[in-house]
Parts: structure tokens; sequence; C-alpha cells
């Protein structure tokens, strides 16, 4: 897998979020609403930015914990996975109290959009490794005397 620069994924979150919101509130008039604040484009974009900028550590420590052990790189989104299903889970428990079933639907379909772009744009795999970037020249043993 070639490695994805981040910064395309931090880009590609918010603007995946946003192609839902745009679809959901002005085509489909659904009010993004939630106990206390509408939820508008701004906070979607960000939010989704900040997610991407969480995850990359995450991501960064699994594929080093993978080339440290010296596992197969498939080995590494394995757990990669497991923890972003396991976030996004959680994360839909918010919009579970959104003003209406449109708006349910909704933030979900955001949720699950900013997921999925996550998931396979921060693939461990697409990690670059410091191997491949500058080879290091081997070590010579100091000679014993």
């Amino acid at each position: 897998m070639r490695p994805v620069p981040v910064w395309s994924v931090v880009l590609a979150a918010p603007l995946g979020a946003l192609a839902v919101w745009a679809v959901a509130v002005p085509l489909v008039g659904v009010e993004l609403a939630v106990p206390g604040s509408t939820v508008g484009p701004a906070a979607i974009g960000v939010c989704a930015a900040l997610v991407v900028l969480a995850a990359w550590p995450v991501r960064t420590l699994f594929a080093r914990r993978a080339d440290r052990a010296g596992l197969d790189p498939c080995a590494a989104p394995v757990g990669w996975r497991v923890t972003c299903a396991v976030i996004l889970a959680v994360s839909l428990l918010g919009p579970i109290g959104a003003s209406s079933a449109g708006a349910v639907i909704a933030l979900s379909v955001v949720h699950g959009v900013v997921g999925a772009i996550v998931v396979g744009g921060l693939d461990p795999r697409r990690a670059r490794r410091a191997s491949t970037l500058s080879p290091t020249p081997a070590r010579q043993k100091a000679p014993t005397r």
C-alpha cells in the first residue's frame, strides 16, 4: 500500500462530513439539532478534522509496535480497526439524543463517513516506515583488544 499523507485525510474527513451536511440540511431540510444547540457546518468540519488529528498518534503507535515486534504489516490493522470500531460505536451514542429521526440518521451518517475515512486513510499499513524513508547504515562493532 502506498503511504497516504495525513494532511489529505485531515482534509478528506471534513469534506466528507460537510458533503453529508450539504445533502441533509439544505437539500432534504433536516434540522441537525441536539439538546441545547444546532449542529452547523463549522462544528462538523472542525470536529471531523480534530478526530483525524486525535487518531493520527494512535495509528502511529500501532504502526511502530508492529515494526518493533517484527510483525507482518498486515497485523497492525487488526488492532487499529478494533479500536476504531469501539470508538465509532461510542460516538454513535451522541446522535441518539438528536431532536428528530432525520437528525439522528444524518448525524449517524456523518459519524460513519468520518469513521470510514479515518479507518481507511490512516490504516497503519499506509504509514511511512522509518526503515523505508532513510536507510541507516549498519553499526560496526568496535574492535576488541
